[in-house]
């Protein structure tokens, strides 16, 4: 089964080959971040400002598309932002002389319009998928909201519904609705939907075993780096040192600002922190997943 793990799922379409885009995937807080700082930190010789994040922006984010399209988005209707969104990013990717490295949060999901893919295809590369152990996903994302745990466990562990973004535009982060479900849903959508290229990296591997994790999914990506490089890029984004950074000169992307984005960052906290019936409610809902990436103890 694990073995499956760190393989790219291969599907894909022709067009793959031909798009510059590199899909940062997951659901919230299961490493994303980390990646981000360690490829910036791996296109500058280990050197980080975790406030100048040397990637492309978030697919959900208004004033991307704002830029690119050159449009106001609060005058686009709710029913036209996917089309508009598949048009920047079919824009970008035609125009990159490199490939592009954006986060993105959203399940995979499709139009109820026209039935296509809300993200993307043909521009894509290649997608890179965090995941991690939903028990401690649920207390780094409780943190993350500001919300007591019961109420991100209801909101969005379970919730097939589950959803985040739509802030105002005013907002210096604003973003468009990014679609979630239940985080199995969110795991398996990208799993199972794609046309293109995923390589899946467990978070708990990106811990344990960081140098053969990261260089398997900077190999997925086709970046031509030494070993040397990654190994450079892996100590320099140690999760001590970005919480050092963060604690010295803030972190703009954080939603709370009296608390640590990079908080613990630990793998097996659920064990002493969450309740039994916590831990169940989040078992029963999302089984299938859990299962399948070895997080079913």
């Amino acid at each position: 089964m694990m073995a499956r793990v760190n393989n790219i799922k291969t599907n894909a379409l022709s067009v793959a080959e031909e798009g510059r885009i590199v899909w940062l995937a997951s659901y919230p807080k299961s490493g994303n971040t980390w990646f981000r700082s360690f490829l910036t930190a791996l296109q500058n010789d280990s050197e980080l400002d975790i406030n100048r994040m040397e990637t492309d922006g978030i697919f959900s984010g208004k004033e991307l598309l704002e830029s690119v399209l050159d449009l106001d988005s609060d005058y686009i209707k709710a029913n036209q932002i996917e089309a508009f969104q598949r048009l920047t990013f079919a824009h970008l990717s035609a125009t990159a002389k490199k490939p592009l490295f954006v986060k993105i949060h959203d399940a995979f999901t499709f139009s109820a319009i026209d039935k296509a893919s809300l993200i993307p295809e043909s521009p894509t590369k290649v997608a890179i998928y965090f995941v991690r152990n939903p028990l401690d996903v649920i207390l780094s994302f409780a943190n993350h909201t500001g919300k007591d745990i019961e109420t991100t466990i209801e909101r969005f562990m379970v919730n097939e519904k589950g959803q985040i973004g739509a802030k105002k535009s005013n907002s210096p982060n604003s973003q468009f609705n990014q679609p979630l479900g239940t985080w199995s849903m969110h795991v398996e959508s990208w799993l199972t939907k794609p046309r293109f290229p995923v390589h899946f990296m467990r978070y708990e591997d990106m811990k344990t075993k960081p140098f053969e994790t990261f260089k398997a999914a900077v190999e997925a990506i086709g970046m031509e780096v030494t070993d040397e490089q990654i190994q450079g890029a892996i100590e320099a984004t140690e999760f001590e040192k970005l919480q050092k950074k963060e604690q010295e000169k803030g972190f703009k992307e954080k939603l709370i600002p009296t608390s640590n984005f990079f908080f613990k960052g630990q793998v097996g906290r659920w064990k002493e922190e969450l309740t039994l019936a916590q831990i169940e409610r989040i078992r029963a809902v999302n089984e299938p997943m859990m299962r399948y990436f070895g997080y079913w103890e």
